[in-house]
């Protein structure tokens, strides 16, 4: 029965839905574009808890009406919360972020100046290790394994205390006792 009152009453609510969601896109400044996914996620509610109408308790069109502004005002709840994106209009320079660029040129320069420090040995090893395992540069580099693993201790070294560990300091430290023995 309900189901037949929901399909009956789809124009009806598809209608309420339409001036509820026209308004929020009024009141709040909203994209037009915003005021159909508005319409949609009430509609897809009101079909959702279709099932709980009770007619004893009321009309078809009031709980409708009840579930369309509930719904309505959940989602503009949600857009207004600072920990929510949602209908948020940003330009995609904010989304990328401009400083991106510049971190990748600062990173860059970093560990240029990283590798600029070390020796021509160690350069090698961290330029093999860009394409290939410790393995195969062993193999490249004609050397045993023992001396690569060393190598990548010193460049982990190099680059922990340049600042530029993902482990942080701590793992440079535990490093630096484990190889020495503290």
């Amino acid at each position: 029965m309900v189901e037949t009152v929901f399909e009956r009453s789809y124009s009806a609510s598809s209608r309420l839905a339409a001036v509820r969601a026209a308004t929020i896109v009024t009141l709040h400044g909203l994209p037009t574009d915003s005021r159909r996914d508005l319409e949609q996620e009430a509609l897809l509610e009101l079909w959702r808890k279709h099932q709980a109408y009770d007619p004893r308790r009321g009309s078809w069109r009031t709980f409708s009406e009840r579930v369309v502004a509930n719904r309505m005002t959940s989602l503009v709840r949600a857009m207004r919360s600072e920990r929510s994106g949602q209908f948020r209009e940003e330009p995609i320079e904010n989304l990328l972020g401009l400083a991106a660029p510049n971190i990748r040129t600062d990173l860059r320069a970093d560990v240029s100046r990283v590798l600029a420090g070390l020796s021509p040995f160690d350069r090698n090893v961290a330029l093999c290790l860009i394409g290939h395992s410790a393995i195969e540069t062993t193999q490249c580099l004609g050397v045993s394994r023992a001396t690569v693993y060393r190598a990548i201790g010193r460049l982990r070294t190099a680059f922990t205390e340049a600042g530029l560990s993902p482990w942080g300091r701590e793992y440079a430290c535990d490093s630096e006792r484990a190889s020495t023995g503290e």
